[in-house]
């Protein structure tokens, strides 16, 4: 099992009320590469959980 896999299977385990706690906390690791990648994630996750409202927006 790869480092990101066990990850993956830890964060499914979490209840759903302290995923914002975790969320929180990842977030708050500082790098210019988890900077990055923190960016892409969150323009996703975004994008993902508002994509019909920007559809809707865009008519």
């Amino acid at each position: 099992m790869s480092d990101r896999e066990y990850v993956k299977s830890i964060v499914d385990i979490i209840p759903e009320e302290h995923l914002g706690e975790v969320i929180e906390y990842m977030m708050s690791l500082s790098g210019q590469k988890y900077d990055e990648e923190k960016f892409d994630l969150v323009s996703k996750h975004i994008l993902n959980k508002y994509h019909k409202a920007f559809e809707v927006l865009g008519k």
